[in-house]
């Protein structure tokens, strides 16, 4: 999708050139390069943010968005304080798909990448990056069918990696920075067990799907968010 500058990018979303450096700076446009002082967005990023809905509230840190996550899919938390998880709980009960979508949306780092290697798909079946969005549809048995949709296939790949594992993961694959690659690497910088299979909790998948521009993922990834809430309750 190309380039788009911080005036672009502050008029396709409604705001101010200044907000819009700060979404970049936090992590949630994707920078591609920077020209003197002026920052370069990736416009696909551009374009997820201004399809997301919008609520009221700060953003939760990685600890507090991933104990939600992990909440919503069933598992144990143990990394946030009794008091913090009671709060969280609360939360998640009055929350709809959109807001959990929305105030967990620093769980990561976003760097889109393009590969020369024949099979990217190795990152995910090598146990380099944990499967989410599409590359979980494709690589992990049952999440295809639990959000009715099949794998996209085509060698993209959308997975996790844990800060200190991301160069060489770079190296490895030859891995180049590129808005429009078919490579999506979500960085996190705390290693907990999320992070050393290929299986995540299913409503990282879910908020990961709700990021993509396919209409038929986005909604499926908000349809079964909204069905993990609902048993939450």
């Amino acid at each position: 999708m190309g380039e788009m500058s911080v005036s672009a990018a502050a008029a396709e979303l409604g705001v101010s050139g200044r907000q819009v450096t700060r979404l970049a700076r936090a992590g949630e446009l994707v920078v591609t390069r920077e020209v003197g002082k002026a920052l370069l967005l990736d416009a696909g990023s551009v374009h997820r943010v201004a399809q997301a809905d919008r609520h009221r509230g700060r953003p939760w840190n990685g600890d507090v968005a991933w104990a939600a996550l992990a909440m919503l899919s069933g598992a144990g938390v143990d990394w946030i304080s009794p008091s913090q998880a009671s709060r969280l709980r609360h939360r998640l009960r009055r929350a709809s798909a959109t807001e959990v979508a929305f105030l967990a949306r620093r769980r990561a780092r976003v760097h889109r990448m393009r590969g020369w290697g024949d099979d990217l798909n190795t990152l995910v079946t090598g146990g380099y990056v944990a499967a989410t969005g599409v590359s979980a549809l494709t690589q992990v048995p049952g999440v295809a069918g639990r959000f009715g949709l099949s794998g996209r296939g085509g060698g993209v790949v959308d997975g996790y990696v844990v800060g200190d594992d991301l160069a060489g993961v770079i190296d490895t694959f030859g891995l180049v920075a590129d808005g429009q690659g078919e490579v999506t690497l979500r960085v996190v910088t705390g290693l907990d067990r999320f992070f050393t299979t290929t299986t995540l909790p299913v409503a990282a998948v879910a908020v990961d799907l709700m990021e993509s521009l396919d209409t038929r993922e986005r909604s499926a990834g908000a349809w079964v968010l909204g069905e993990l809430l609902d048993d939450f309750r």
